[in-house]
């Protein structure tokens, strides 16, 4: 183990496991897709992540809404954008390797190419569904809470209804007395 780095020469899951160093930036990023650096207090572009990256700082991307971690999804957006810039893309081959055997997704790819630990995947799904689950049962409860407060709002207001109409005595002036309607005449014709 390199006492430099305490991460070298480990399995790449005992590496990401490991604690970090240094603290962990937590870049924010808002619907209209702004990046906001929440430890220097100030927005800041993909290019600015990529540098905090190579700089070997740990950067964590949170969807300011949702609060689901996106880093994985920002640092795939930063080499797509990166590779747009390129001024020579990978073969040809390859990218068409990737589309028809890995439904044009790279993680996938990478992951044939055996690029990840074997274990990898599974640990990924697991936390997806997990993400997933903890997510369908968040709104579950947001719903159960709602449809709860509408109940309570419903019998509050049938509650109070029912107490004014027996607050209410007959002949009080309060009493809503039924209109009178006219009566016919007789020498009224009702032939169409």
């Amino acid at each position: 183990m390199n006492p430099m780095n305490p991460t070298i020469g480990l399995n790449p899951m005992d590496a990401m496991n490991t604690k970090p160093t240094t603290k962990v930036k937590i870049i924010k990023r808002y619907q209209n897709r702004k990046l906001y650096d929440t430890q220097q207090s100030c927005y800041v572009t993909l290019d600015d992540i990529a540098k905090m990256i190579r700089a070997s700082e740990e950067v964590m991307v949170i969807d300011n809404k949702s609060k689901n971690d996106i880093t994985a999804a920002t640092l795939t957006q930063i080499i797509f954008e990166s590779e747009k810039k390129a001024s020579q893309y990978a073969p040809l081959f390859t990218l068409r390797e990737i589309i028809q055997h890995a439904n044009g997704s790279i993680s996938s790819y990478l992951a044939k190419l055996g690029a990840f630990p074997i274990d990898y995947m599974t640990k990924q799904a697991a936390v997806n569904v997990h993400i997933e689950r903890a997510s369908t049962d968040d709104l579950k409860q947001n719903l159960e809470n709602r449809v709860a407060a509408a109940a309570r709002t419903n019998t509050d207001a049938t509650s109070k209804v029912v107490a004014e109409k027996a607050m209410v005595l007959p002949g009080s002036n309060l009493e809503e007395e039924t209109p009178s309607l006219p009566l016919p005449s007789s020498n009224q014709n009702f032939n169409l």
